[in-house]
């Protein structure tokens, strides 16, 4: 087939040439998209600059020529290798982004570690002149944090967007609770369908700085809802804890969301459920959770007793090296004491015959002097 040519003329649609493989393609000074050879023709070309660019179709050739000198600085050739190889850069340099964030390290990592491995690596297996193909990839702390909020940005669009789109409705969970360091923290989950599948994504992460009444819950969700153009009246479900700040008739959460959206379905959590019913334990395992509270509390509140305990699991070859301690907020830490407990049972055993054969001698020499 015979390949089209281009014509200075384009210039007014805002389009100029680039060559790619030996073949002539138009390219956009407005959004720098490459079309198809066979896109070079003037009707195909006025689409696309009134389709993609309404605002500009009824600006002048000068307008065009300026940002057309613009993109030939930056490609700095016609084949437009330039811009190609920073595209392939800023692309690496989301991505090491991305593996800073899902490790959760601080993202001073990338320049201090990352970076430096990434050239001792290259030098030795690629040679020098490749090393400093690597200079050009930006990885700094604050280039690591703006790539990570623009990710973040760009995934809570793609779940509101979604959410528009379902069709059929959306249902929302709902969490608010204190971490150990007396920061609240409101989280919520969402289910909506997608391309005919269910999915749960989070939808909102927030840090509740004064109360945390149903009233204050709501108001954040409604404002969340309100900036990103949100329908309560495509909810459906809103499920919650059974804390009366959520299920309360007159000024809980629920209310205050039936409220906006009456055919909504209030749910109470079956986790929670499951927690409460946990609370009260039959007498004999309430007895057994508090022996092993004793003995987990008695390695943990001091200092040398850890120690220890430390050094007769290195010695032992145990998988740990430390007992977990129980609180009564989190309720799948009664599990995790106990599991952790079990596990070391015999480093356990072994601690405390020690411990209790040195409290004896001690006690000996005193009884003697």
């Amino acid at each position: 087939m015979s390949k089209r040519k281009y014509n200075p003329e384009y210039l007014k649609y805002g389009f100029i040439s680039i060559e790619h493989r030996e073949e002539v393609l138009p390219q956009c000074v407005v959004c720098m998209k490459t079309l198809s050879n066979a896109s070079m023709k003037p009707s195909l070309l006025q689409r696309h600059l009134g389709t993609n660019h309404a605002d500009k179709k009824n600006k002048d050739q000068s307008y065009f020529q300026r940002l057309a000198e613009n993109v030939k600085r930056q490609r700095l050739d016609k084949t437009g290798l330039f811009h190609q190889k920073g595209a392939e850069i800023v692309k690496a340099s989301y991505e090491v982004a991305l593996l800073v964030a899902k490790s959760m390290k601080a993202h001073t990592i990338a320049e201090s570690l990352i970076m430096p491995a990434a050239k001792i690596l290259v030098r030795r297996v690629m040679g020098e002149e490749s090393v400093a193909k690597l200079e050009s990839v930006s990885l700094s702390n604050n280039t690591v944090k703006r790539r990570i909020e623009e990710m973040s940005i760009d995934i809570t669009d793609q779940v509101i967007a979604g959410v528009r789109a379902s069709k059929f409705g959306f249902a929302i969970q709902v969490d608010e609770s204190t971490d150990v360091t007396n920061c609240c923290q409101l989280l919520v989950y969402i289910r909506f369908t997608q391309n005919n599948a269910v999915k749960t994504e989070l939808l909102l992460s927030q840090e509740m700085c004064s109360t945390t009444k149903g009233k204050d819950v709501f108001n954040v969700l409604d404002n969340f809802f309100k900036l990103n153009e949100l329908d309560w009246g495509k909810l459906i479900g809103c499920t919650t804890d059974g804390a009366p700040s959520m299920l309360g008739r007159k000024s809980g959460f629920q209310a205050h969301v039936k409220a906006m959206s009456p055919n909504v379905t209030g749910v109470h959590c079956f986790i929670h459920r499951f927690a409460l019913s946990a609370k009260v334990l039959p007498p004999k395992l309430l007895s057994c959770l508090n022996r092993i509270i004793k003995m987990v509390n008695f390695v943990k509140t001091s200092a040398l007793n850890s120690r220890l305990f430390k050094l007769i699991c290195e010695d032992l070859g145990s998988d740990h090296t430390c007992l977990v301690y129980h609180t009564e907020v989190r309720w799948l830490s009664r599990g995790n004491v106990t599991k952790r407990l079990f596990q070391l049972r015999n480093e356990i055993l072994v601690f405390l015959r020690r411990r209790i054969t040195i409290f004896e001698n001690i006690w000996r020499t005193r009884n003697l002097s």
